[in-house]
């Protein structure tokens, strides 16, 4: 398999939610700087995906504590089918990591600090925060989601392989966007929680991402790269902006009645799966 090749199967559909089998290669000659030649854009992205691993089994964790309690037979099925997309992310982001590490970047001292931190903050957390804390990430993750989808031409500017995994992912994402929040309607329903767990989200994400971001820019030596950085930040804060046109539908969240299904799904998706998902049963 070549490095802009990858194999996937569909193993199940649900409403929408289909569980796809991926197996991606990261050959060493990937480049360093693989999303758009740009070592501000490539650490941002490889930041997120150091998360990932130990995130997606705190988000199963968190769903699955539940699943018992659900009585609807549609929302027990969707949340099979979360799992399984979720630990398939997993997985092909383990792999990703490897290849980070590969580079030189700090990926195994990050990784810990996730799972540390991710494991004090379940275990200090009743079911309900922890639920909560899932479905304001799985918020977070879902629109920046959209957004990659939204910019298809941000995703043509990475190496193909790279395209391919975030653009699988992003997809995933969007479909199963409203899983965690319908669990946390069903058996927990508490809306100041909801909005109170979205706001300590919102500030340990930036704040991490900020954080993995630089890390990785020092260890690359590219932390100066004034460039670099005024290029990245352009791309996701400028005009229009991967990230800029996504704080609507995440101010959303903290309305009265809020449910992820109002944010209405990009245009491009289909365009997305065509362009970066070769289908092989």
């Amino acid at each position: 398999m070549t490095a802009d090749t990858v194999h996937l199967r569909e193993i199940a559909s649900t409403q929408g939610i289909t569980v796809r089998r991926m197996d991606f290669d990261f050959p060493d000659s990937i480049p360093e700087f693989w999303c758009d030649n740009n070592a501000f854009l490539t650490a941002m992205m490889a930041g997120l995906s150091v998360t990932f691993p130990v995130g997606e089994r705190y988000f199963i964790d968190s769903v699955r504590h539940y699943q018992d309690e659900v009585a609807d037979p549609a929302l027990r099925a969707q949340i099979r089918a979360f799992i399984g997309q979720e630990a398939n992310h997993s997985r092909e982001h383990v792999a990703l990591n490897e290849f980070l590490t590969r580079k030189g970047y700090p990926v195994a001292s990050m990784e810990a600090f996730v799972r540390e931190r991710l494991k004090t903050v379940q275990a200090q957390s009743t079911p309900a925060e922890n639920l909560a804390r899932t479905v304001a990430l799985e918020h977070f993750t879902a629109i920046m989601a959209k957004g990659f989808i939204d910019h298809p031409d941000f995703l043509t500017r990475m190496h193909p392989t790279m395209a391919r995994i975030w653009a699988w992912h992003s997809i995933e994402e969007v479909e199963h966007k409203s899983v965690a929040f319908d669990v946390y309607r069903a058996c927990v329903n508490d809306e100041k929680l909801r909005r109170k767990m979205m706001r300590e989200v919102t500030f340990f994400f930036v704040l991490m991402s900020s954080v993995r971001t630089v890390r990785i820019l020092k260890s690359c030596g590219q932390l100066s790269n004034i460039r670099a950085w005024l290029r990245g930040l352009n791309v996701l804060w400028g005009m229009p902006g991967v990230f800029r046109q996504i704080l609507p539908a995440y101010f959303a969240y903290y309305r009265k009645g809020f449910h992820p299904s109002q944010q209405a799904d990009s245009d491009y998706t289909e365009t997305v799966k065509r362009h970066f998902l070769q289908m092989i049963s």
